[in-house]
């Protein structure tokens, strides 16, 4: 609605100074805090004193005299000492209808292209997703489209940490699993992977590769945990698809070595007087670019750390040429974040390159009572146990129901309730309720029609309002990167729709022409909701 008053306001500028003025994107065009002045009011006139040396009151005197020519405004006032209040007339009410039934009117370019790699999930392939990775996952999955639909040139991608201690790590645990099952006993490591899925494996790699047992146990380590670790990637990957997340690209961190894109980076740091050494170690500066202290790169003992495959990645996403990177980490991370900026920037990258989104944890209850951990993983409750309890529609709603950086308590018997309290089933309802009500209409004989949109009254205009606020909502959720106004909104229209239906008769044989225009306003939420449930990835069903 902003954009298409706004458009008016420079028409009218044009028409008025022969020219257009960018101040006029500086402009605030609100609804006052009291519905006598108007719906929506502006202080162009203000912005516009200086550049054109007149008193802001004449300005807007100016303003308001050539808006009033357009039939979409009812009435135009100037206020106080040059604000213009605008009353919108019912015909800019009908138009802002027909573009919701009828065009893509949600589309927006406000990102203007801009090349973005939205990197999410990244869990080790060392075990089952927990439910914290299915927030993360849901998250940047409704983030990347809304910020399509917004505009931007979006990649998603999903960082495969694939090399190092923890790899070699899971291997150990199935290699003890092993030797267990054959009858040796062991004391398993005190930081091993444990749960029964390393015992699955374990059972699988006896059936397949009885040889394992009596290998050398170094070779016989690193071919478990290659098994291991190519075994648990698809479980994600089967997960994921379950949980409807689809990624462009997976990246696995073990290709950095291969290619020598970690050796790449450090001489480029090393050539640039960054990387130093001390007590036989590899250290980089960050403490020159706003870290609390330098950071280890490569160890004494030959190894690389992690952040040095994570600087590699991140220079190779640079190198690839997005504008921008958007990393979505759990909550845990946060102390993680002044180094690999402080990475970025030594890398002649400015830092605010890289946006980290934080997700913060999910804990589950059931009967009232927390649960805390499934069998199969032993200590966290796997991200495939929620989708099998509540189904994949409550889970991905659901998650979007708070903040991503604020904890979410998931209370599974109300995800499976059918209460208007249950957040999903209240948005599906409002749209198998429309279908149903459509349906209803089409037996009497009746159907939506644009011929008699003149006969809707004010009461009727809010709901278009709130009905074209999805466009809003979606450019808001992209720039501020919080998909959790989609769902917002949603609960809110459903909520206006319930409320709009239970005092307005809409199938009304003794009114059709009435009806037919009220059937027409229905069909525009039925259509909102829809498009709103198509994003996030949820159903949107006829019945229920």
């Amino acid at each position: 609605m902003k954009e298409t008053i706004k458009r008016k306001v420079q028409t009218a500028l044009k028409d008025i100074y022969g020219k257009e003025f960018e101040v006029l994107n500086k402009a605030s065009f609100e609804p006052p805090k009291r519905k006598e002045f108007g719906d929506v009011a502006t202080n162009i006139a203000f912005l516009l004193a200086k550049e054109l040396k007149k008193a802001p009151k004449d300005i807007a005197q100016e303003i308001a005299a050539k808006l009033s020519e357009n039939p979409e405004f009812e009435k135009v006032e100037v206020a106080g000492s040059g604000f213009i209040n605008l009353f919108l007339s019912k015909e800019f009410y009908i138009e802002l209808l027909k573009k919701i039934v009828n065009t893509e009117f949600y589309l927006s370019d406000i990102g203007k292209g801009e090349k973005i790699l939205l990197e999410y999930v990244s869990a080790n392939p060392t075990g089952p997703l927990h439910v914290g990775h299915g927030r993360g996952a849901v998250v940047g999955d409704v983030l990347s489209k809304i910020m399509e639909i917004a505009g931007y040139k979006v990649e998603r991608e999903f960082y495969i940490n694939d090399a190092g201690r923890q790899i070699k790590l899971l291997g150990i645990s199935v290699y003890y699993r092993m030797q267990e099952l054959a009858g040796r006993k062991l004391t398993l490591p005190e930081d091993a992977y444990r749960g029964e899925y390393i015992v699955e494996i374990a059972k699988e790699l006896m059936l397949a590769h009885p040889e394992l047992i009596d290998m050398e146990e170094d070779k016989a380590i690193e071919i478990i945990a290659n098994y291991a670790k190519e075994t648990l990637l698809k479980e994600i990957k089967e997960t994921l698809s379950k949980l409807k997340v689809e990624f462009d690209r997976w990246y696995s961190e073990k290709s950095l070595y291969s290619s020598g894109k970690v050796d790449e980076v450090l001489r480029k740091l090393q050539d640039k007087g960054l990387v130093y050494e001390k007590d036989g170690a590899l250290w980089l500066k960050t403490s020159l670019f706003g870290d609390d202290k330098d950071r280890v790169v490569k160890r004494s003992n030959g190894e690389y750390t992690y952040f040095a495959s994570d600087i590699a990645y991140h220079y190779d996403k640079i190198e690839r040429g997005y504008d921008k990177g958007i990393d979505i980490w759990g909550a845990d991370h946060h102390g993680y974040i002044p180094r690999v900026k402080a990475a970025i920037e030594a890398l002649g990258q400015s830092a605010d390159w890289l946006e980290v989104i934080l997700v913060q944890l999910v804990k589950l209850f059931k009967h009232g009572k927390e649960v805390k951990m499934s069998k199969r993983a032993g200590n966290f409750v796997t991200l495939d146990w929620l989708i099998e309890e509540v189904g994949v529609d409550a889970v991905r709603f659901f998650f979007l129901t708070k903040r991503h950086d604020t904890p979410l308590d998931f209370d599974i018997d109300l995800a499976v309730s059918e209460k208007s309290e249950n957040p999903v089933y209240y948005v599906q309802y409002a749209h198998a309720r429309i279908s149903s009500i459509l349906d209803k209409a089409s037996e009497a004989g009746l159907s939506p029609s644009e011929d008699h949109l003149g006969l809707i009254k004010d009461d009727e205009f809010d709901l278009i309002i709130k009905c074209y606020g999805l466009k809003t909502t979606l450019e808001n959720a992209a720039v501020k990167r919080e998909p959790h106004l989609l769902p917002y909104y949603l609960i809110d229209l459903a909520s206006s729709f319930h409320k709009y239906y239970n005092k307005n008769r809409v199938i009304d044989n003794d009114n059709p022409e009435l009806s037919s225009a009220r059937l027409y306003i229905v069909k525009a939420v039925k259509r909102v909701i829809k498009i709103g449930l198509d994003i996030l990835n949820v159903n949107a069903p006829r019945r229920m």
